[in-house]
């Protein structure tokens, strides 16, 4: 019709909702996507475009006024399934799921046990049939090669490739996949190699 329109204020007055900054994503009619606003802070959103109905915050993972950020390291849908990095407050930024087809929303795993933060996806993230590729940190090995089975449900360290608390940084400036092999730059003792 060319008529073009504001669907809702999510953060009335003039500071703006900052909608999608770290993250969207469309799952069928579903719009999903970060917003803040005002009183919880950065979070995940949906809004349904084909029933017209509100925007609706699907979780406030971080409670409170902090914000979670989710999607700023890591965005990824499988099936129906959004697999994104958040922040809960308590166990820093981590890999968290949310499934479109029955609205549940969890965080995935622990990488960096406690309140530090394991970053997934900050330097790489590449979907391999059911397997979700990225770079993160435990702790102590640094930046490495993780892997997550979203079929089966477990998360692993594929590699430490640069052995000790630096870290490879894995993907950093180039991640391609070809057939089911990922060709990726990591840092080692010879430095940034393919």
């Amino acid at each position: 019709t060319g008529t073009t329109s504001r669907i809702y204020d999510i953060r009335p007055g003039s500071s703006g909702s900052s909608l999608g900054l770290r993250m969207s994503m469309v799952v069928g009619d579903v719009l999903f996507f970060s917003a803040n606003d005002g009183s919880s802070g950065h979070e995940l959103w949906a809004y349904n475009t084909s029933n017209g109905s509100n925007p609706w915050r699907v979780m406030d993972i971080n409670s409170g006024s902090d914000s979670s950020n989710p999607g700023h390291w890591l965005e990824i849908l499988v099936g129906d399934t959004l697999y994104f990095s958040a922040d809960d407050g308590s166990t820093g930024h981590e890999l968290w799921a949310h499934d479109a087809s029955n609205h549940s929303t969890w965080q995935v795993t622990d990488i960096s046990s406690g309140s530090g933060d394991g970053n997934p996806g900050r330097y790489m993230q590449i979907l391999v049939g059911d397997t979700i590729y990225f770079s993160a940190t435990d702790g102590s090995t640094g930046d490495e090669l993780w892997a997550h089975n979203t079929s089966n449900g477990t998360t692993w360290r594929v590699a430490d490739i640069y052995s000790g608390a630096s870290g490879s940084m894995p993907g950093s400036h180039m991640n391609l996949l070809v057939g089911d092999t990922i060709y990726f730059d990591a840092a080692a003792v010879g430095g940034v190699e393919l």
